[in-house]
């Protein structure tokens, strides 16, 4: 019976260049001073879903001889991006409270607009309520874990379709 390999080692590495490229974009719209809700920003889904294949692709070549299943495919997607979202957390966290200080303060005054636009009606205090809501779910922390949940959701999502085209079965064992 031939020996399942683990996905976990060659993901690391992976992980961590995956982790560091999407970092490097994240710095590199901040330099440039480019919109967060640009369609720019899409091109991070790119990056991410372009660093899993190539993390699942070179697992199946460089440790599989060549073949892997669906789970091992999908298994060395998951931990590539399980690995750059905890850093793109950990990123996240260090970029809200020491890069863009002012980041926190730009969403709750988009926040403010945005409800007035809404609803032209709303009181003060219900304005206040939503942006002390806002402000809970908007902390450094929240929002690193925020980036986390949300890269690792993604990530996972990119993995099981990059699976499906990536998996190659051997059929030589009987």
């Amino acid at each position: 019976m031939e020996e399942k390999k683990s996905a976990f080692g060659p993901a690391l590495m992976s992980g961590i260049y995956l982790g560091i490229a999407l970092i490097a974009f994240s710095l590199l719209m901040f330099v440039m001073d480019i919109e967060r809700e640009s369609w720019i920003g899409y091109i991070s889904w790119v990056i991410l879903a372009g660093g899993l294949f190539w993390s699942v692709v070179s697992f199946r070549d460089k440790h599989c001889d060549g073949f892997v299943d669906y789970k091992g495919a999908f298994s060395a997607g998951f931990y590539t991006g399980l690995i750059a979202s905890v850093l793109t957390g950990i990123f996240t966290y260090i970029y809200v409270q020491y890069i863009d200080t002012g980041m926190i303060q730009e969403i709750l005054l988009k926040t403010e607009e945005s409800m007035i636009e809404q609803n032209p009606n709303m009181t003060d205090e219900q304005i206040e309520q939503g942006l002390y809501y806002t402000e809970m779910f908007t902390s450094p922390v929240m929002m690193g874990v925020w980036g986390f949940v949300a890269n690792l959701a993604l990530s996972t999502i990119f993995s099981l379709i990059i699976a499906i085209f990536a998996k190659r079965e051997n059929t030589e064992i009987a």
